[in-house]
């Protein structure tokens, strides 16, 4: 069996010295120049090892295709990852990564100088990847596999198969967009061009396997208008924003928080707050794994605002919810054989073929309401977005394989 190892390592240790993370409150696609220029470096990577149909559209999304080497029609498979990293913990760094070769258990020392220290007891994942070669950052940045790990696997895939003509298989398409980060990865992804009947997006931790449920999404601004007074002589006609806002986030059940939910259990986070005298706006997301259990969150919200209204008579307060994206378990649930492709090629390769859902969201959400139904792959990696991301370099080879396992078994 063929041993990715150093090629995955060459490959991310390249991506991951390019600055792609993303940033937020941004309108241009892609939100940042870094994203752009790790594009043009995919971009000739995949024509050195002769791909010929490469493209960069306008707005940054990467599309490429290897050729079926085969006569007959098979079902188009493609493969997605996301450039960007996450933007809270990575501009204007560069990243520095470092392997740790056959772990053996225990503490792994990222960094003594930031006291990064990478535990079992807070990261049990590393309790399946005993004898592994680890790879982690130098520890003052994030890594980076989230996605770039996703994108060495696909590159890694794709010099296979150019260099592997023996290896039958039918087209595959190949995609690396922008923006996943901030949300907006599948705002401008154009379906009908990429033209795959099913995809995979390469973003799951290490040990999720093949995952095709996850959150239903939307997101609440409670905007609120006080009324001044000076503090002095404010019984009575200030209504104060700030202490509105508190009034509403105390207000919520301990029980639906993300730190005390696990599982199909959803939460509402309040995740932003803007306040001074005069006005407030306080913002929410809000996660369940049903329609009915996300509808019931948000009303909970609203029957929060009103009781909180009713204290605060004179002051105005005014609730906006914007859906944001769905379970794509509707969807997948209907293409049943998507999911039975992917959870053979897994067990055939040693890999764990399932696990629990996705307490997030991915680009494949959007996208199988879009048309291209698409689950989410183990990329492994695990504890992102921040400096204690670590990523399998043993559990990468083996979803490399894995993956030609499915392109092979598509054409039977």
């Amino acid at each position: 069996m063929e041993n990715f190892k150093e090629e995955l390592l060459t490959s991310l240790t390249k991506y991951v010295q390019i600055e792609s993370g993303s940033e937020f409150d941004k309108e241009t696609c892609p939100s940042t120049p870094g994203q752009l220029e790790l594009a043009k470096v995919l971009e000739q990577d995949l024509r050195n090892i002769g791909i010929k149909e490469v493209s960069i559209d306008e707005n940054g999304y990467l599309f490429a295709t290897i050729p079926a080497n085969i006569d007959r029609k098979v079902p188009v498979i493609g493969f997605l990852a996301h450039m960007d990293t996450y933007p809270g913990f990575t501009i204007g760094r560069k990243v520095m990564p470092q392997v740790h070769k056959n772990y053996q258990g225990g503490d792994i020392i990222v960094s003594k100088k930031h006291n990064v220290i990478i535990s079992p007891k807070n990261c049990p994942a590393l309790n399946s990847v005993i004898g592994h070669d680890i790879i982690t950052s130098s520890g003052d940045t994030l890594l980076g596999t989230d996605d770039k790990g996703g994108i060495v696997i696909i590159m890694a895939l794709a010099k296979y198969l150019m260099e592997h003509p023996e290896v039958k298989h039918g087209k595959i398409r190949i995609a690396f967009t922008p923006d996943e980060e901030i949300g907006k990865g599948s705002d401008k992804f154009n379906v009908k061009a990429f033209g795959a009947d099913f995809a995979y997006t390469l973003d799951g931790q290490c040990g999720e396997g093949i995952v095709y449920e996850n959150f239903n999404a939307a997101g609440i601004t409670i905007d609120i208008t006080g009324v001044l007074a000076h503090t002095g002589y404010a019984k009575g006609v200030m209504q104060n924003p700030v202490r509105i806002a508190s009034d509403i986030v105390a207000a919520w059940p301990e029980t639906m928080l993300p730190e005390t939910t696990s599982g199909y259990e959803g939460f509402v986070c309040f995740n932003d707050l803007k306040a001074d005298f005069e006005k407030a706006t306080l913002k929410a997301a809000v996660r369940d794994f049903t329609k009915k259990g996300l509808e019931e969150k948000i009303n909970l919200v609203k029957e929060i605002v009103a009781k909180v209204q009713k204290k605060y008579p004179t002051a105005t307060l005014k609730v906006e919810v914007k859906q944001q994206y769905q379970n794509m378990a509707e969807v997948i649930e209907k293409n049943p054989k998507i999911v039975e492709l992917a959870r053979k090629a897994f067990k055939d390769n040693g890999l764990k073929p399932s696990g629990e859902p996705i307490r997030g969201g991915t680009d494949g959400a959007r996208l199988s309401f879009m048309g291209l139904a698409t689950p989410n792959i183990d990329a492994g990696y695990s504890t992102p977005h921040g400096p204690f991301e670590w990523a399998s370099l043993d559990l990468m080879n083996k979803i490399v394989h894995a993956l030609i396992t499915i392109v092979q078994d598509n054409i039977k």
